[in-house]
């Protein structure tokens, strides 16, 4: 049997014109490779009039063809587990960009380490500025000394001790705005002037139950009437400043004892090293060992002042 392509050939047509006359005489054929038999050629050469095409025959309807099949779409590759899927161990959580991190951290680093100064300052150590000549020449105006707030709750002040004590032993402070006191803390916490100093630093010259005088032409100090050696005296020698005898205890209140003053027990008696230009205990008297702040140890500034006390 001849195919549909070998039918056209010889009727002069195409593949799918015969394929259109084959399927309106009701003998439906697929592609031009389809076989068909001699009745259906001889039908169909009478259906086309003696083999030859009608030159007044309209075109065959075409063959509508079959809507192609789409096609298959590639699956998408599956994601590559990550190490801590395959150990079984939980996803760690993204972290977030670098700049957003520091933007976080900071201002908790900040207040952090606003908390620590302010933790040290209270109970370890803290810097403060020298606002007087009374300590010269050990101490200078400008000077900052640190002074630690730990070894007196372990032992008593002891003589030649210099320590940090507050001014509100000349009665109380007088009251700031919050704006201020807070400056003053924030400039406290560096060692800095604040313009307002309430603490005095001074030499311990005698403690608790020791006799102090001092008197003479120069002045000498005597405890319990041993002389004193003080080479840190500025200018070696005190001439001619206010002196301390048994006299003047009453003022002071204190007892009077072997010519000097006795110290009362729990206090202090503090003198400034350069005797001529201090306020201390001659004019203020003993100082409670409560109002002790701490005892200097270090020059930290200037730096080239650098020194213990």
């Amino acid at each position: 049997m001849p195919r549909v392509h070998e039918v056209a050939k010889e009727l002069g047509l195409t593949s799918r014109e015969v394929i259109a006359e084959l399927n309106a005489l009701g003998h439906p054929v697929t592609s031009h490779a389809s076989s068909v038999d001699d009745d259906t050629v001889a039908s169909l050469k009478e259906h086309l009039g003696d083999g030859a095409a009608s030159p007044g025959r309209s075109d065959p309807a075409p063959v509508p063809e079959a809507p192609a099949e789409p096609e298959p779409q590639p699956e998408p590759e599956a994601a590559k587990p990550s190490l801590a899927e395959v150990r079984g161990e939980p996803e760690p959580p993204r972290r977030r960009p670098w700049i957003v991190r520091q933007l976080i951290e900071l201002p908790l680093l900040i207040l952090l380490a606003f908390g620590i100064a302010i933790v040290i300052k209270t109970f370890i150590a803290q810097a403060f500025y020298i606002p007087s000549p009374s300590m010269r020449p050990t101490l200078n105006e400008g000077d900052r000394v640190l002074v630690e707030k730990l070894s007196y709750r372990f032992r008593d002040p002891a003589r030649g001790d210099v320590v940090v004590f507050a001014k509100e032993v000349f009665g109380a402070p007088q009251d700031l705005p919050w704006q201020e006191d807070a400056r003053n803390f924030l400039r406290e916490l560096l060692g800095l002037p604040t313009g307002r100093e309430e603490d005095y630093i001074k030499r311990v010259v005698a403690v608790g139950g020791d006799v102090v005088r001092y008197a003479g032409t120069p002045r000498r100090l005597t405890v319990n009437g041993r002389e004193v050696d003080e080479p840190y005296v500025f200018g070696g020698r005190d001439r001619a400043s206010q002196a301390l005898r048994a006299r003047d205890c009453a003022r002071l209140d204190m007892a009077p004892g072997d010519g000097g003053c006795i110290v009362p027990a729990g206090k202090v008696f503090v003198m400034g090293d350069n005797r001529g230009d201090s306020e201390d205990s001659r004019v203020i008297g003993p100082v409670s060992e409560d109002k002790i702040v701490g005892r200097a140890f270090v020059v930290i500034w200037p730096p080239g002042d650098w020194r213990g006390l």
